[in-house]
């Protein structure tokens, strides 16, 4: 909705007819004032709504999403009929790029390739140089359907899951709080046949790969909720019924009907536009910046390199099923990144099934400034406080989770802070505990308090010394065969905290290594997850 000068101009002639109200009653003059003053206000700020929403969409595709064949792509391709489509729908600000290319499939956009992703990722990075909603609109699957073409061999099912899943986890990683909408291919007639062969056999392998986008979307249902989407699937049938919306095309098996003219490109960039749409109404969980940084750079920095612009994202149960309980997570990465996946978001499915609320932290690195990983924990816990009512959490009951050094700085919050900062309780896995050069993580050391520390910063970031008997009640795992960071940083912590008589229940299972966080082919993935559920409903 736009508000132009004439409209401006008329509202403050209804606000100047005050003047003119002098014959009527003063009730009513009140009561007439009071509903303009209302109108004004709510549409200035459904104004204000609409122009704060911005959406930054990256187009993946072939031939068909770059609108090659039309007259003018820059202005009928797909992906700028979606956007207009969207912006009729005052969807707010919209920013895109047309990243289809003719004859490509899923492999040409694999990013072990380093061929077609590069130009995804240089378009991601453009886009993401301002804060709004990152969207990945995909289509792919006709070249990879052709009997010969291009690829040169015809894609099975399982391996168009495969690659499309390779696509979609880097996208993931690079972007983390990106959104995917995975569409199906467009209907082509089984007599296509131009420099690549089709044919009724390659359609029926284009429909084969429908199930797998479902599958695709299931899978990261549980691991990525709120992130994957299985985008548009009616297009497929309604080109089918309607070829005039194609070209026809002459080829070496007669007439044969693949690309959209201007008038199904424009039908087809309302399918995709409804799909990415309904995406972003469906929030899961929602990414909260922290006030400890003043001038916020872009947010879903690479996590690789170091968050430098710290959020919280947050993820709630339903209110029904809400018990109040709240955990805010450290994922590790040895003070220098953050392993966000299996050591933050993908515990989200665990704790909301149990009801509990999860807020999964990427805190800045401390590159030479101790306090300031352990700042970012503090500013989480006072914005979940702050909102603690309508997340509908209990502020006495949050409490800290942190693996390998995540685990430290977690357990650096349980014992360096005390009263309400405190948290209620804290889970801890293969953490970090001790500066002790003897059984510390080095790279974690030397990232946290430099290459030669002095003994009071060893001493006061060797949590084992820093426990009291308010220290909160502790969940502890390890396996015996981790190589990176050594049990005895436990087995230490485990004792303080027996002899200050603080709750602790630890875990050594055998075998593990390092770093298994949530992954289900951990071998004790079951019983840990069992014995720490069972351990959340003892207090």
């Amino acid at each position: 909705m736009k508000l132009d000068c004439k409209m401006i101009l008329f509202f403050i002639l209804l606000i100047d007819a005050n003047e003119c109200f002098v014959n009527l009653d003063e009730k009513l003059v009140e009561k007439i004032m009071k509903h303009l003053l209302s109108f004004f206000v709510f549409i200035s700020c459904f104004a204000a709504f609409t122009l704060a929403q911005q959406t930054k969409i990256v187009f993946i595709g072939n031939s068909i999403t770059q609108g090659v064949i039309l007259d003018n792509p820059q202005e009928e391709a797909p992906p700028v009929q979606a956007v207009h489509w969207m912006e009729q729908q005052n969807m707010g600000k919209i920013e895109f790029r047309n990243c289809g290319v003719s004859g490509k499939t899923t492999v040409d956009f694999l990013p072990a390739t380093n061929t077609f992703f590069a130009k995804v990722k240089v378009a991601a990075d453009e886009l993401s140089k301002e804060n709004g909603v990152l969207v990945f609109s995909i289509m792919l699957g006709t070249n990879d359907s052709a009997l010969r073409g291009n690829s040169k061999s015809r894609l099975q099912p399982e391996q168009y899951y495969t690659n499309m899943k390779a696509i979609t986890d880097e996208l993931l990683r690079l972007y983390p709080a990106s959104r995917v909408v995975l569409n199906r291919p467009v209907w082509y007639s089984p007599t296509t046949h131009n420099t690549s062969t089709y044919l009724q056999e390659g359609l029926n392998v284009l429909e084969s790969y429908f199930p797998m986008l479902k599958k695709l979307t299931t899978d990261y249902s549980e691991t990525f909720p709120g992130q994957v989407f299985l985008g548009d699937t009616t297009a497929f049938d309604y080109f089918k019924d309607n070829k005039p919306l194609f070209y026809a095309e002459n080829g070496n098996s007669g007439r044969f009907y693949l690309h959209p003219n201007k008038a199904g490109a424009q039908k087809l960039g309302e399918f995709w536009g409804k799909a990415i749409k309904s995406a972003l109404q469906q929030k899961e969980w929602t990414e909260y910046p922290l006030s400890t940084v003043k001038e916020k750079p872009v947010i879903d920095a690479d996590a690789s390199r170091g968050i430098v612009a710290p959020t919280l994202r947050v993820y709630l149960p339903d209110p029904d099923k809400a018990t109040g309980r709240m955990v805010i997570a450290l994922p590790g990465g040895g003070y220098q990144g953050l392993a966000v996946f299996h050591e933050g978001f993908d515990w989200a499915p665990y704790f909301l099934s149990k009801g509990i609320a999860l807020g999964v932290l990427k805190y800045r690195m401390p590159k030479g400034n101790s306090s300031v990983p352990f700042t970012d924990v503090k500013a989480a816990f006072d914005l979940v406080k702050q909102h603690a009512a309508e997340w509908h959490v209990n502020p006495d009951d949050i409490g800290i989770m942190g693996s390998s050094a995540g685990g430290h700085l977690a357990s650096t919050y349980a014992t360096h802070t005390t009263g309400t900062d405190r948290p209620a309780f804290q889970i801890l896995l293969y953490p970090v505990i001790t500066m002790d050069e003897t059984f510390t993580h080095a790279g974690s050391r030397k990232n946290l308090i430099g290459e030669n520390p002095s003994k009071e910063l060893i001493e006061k970031y060797s949590n084992e010394k820093q426990i009291t008997k308010e220290t909160s009640r502790a969940f502890i795992i390890f396996a015996s065969d981790d190589k990176v960071v050594p049990p005895q940083n436990g087995f230490r912590y485990v004792e303080s905290l027996q002899q200050s008589n603080v709750p602790v229940t630890f875990l050594l299972y055998p075998t593990g290594g390092h770093g298994f966080g949530y992954r289900e082919t951990y071998s004790y993935h079951s019983l840990f997850l069992s014995e720490l559920s069972k351990w959340l409903k003892g207090f």
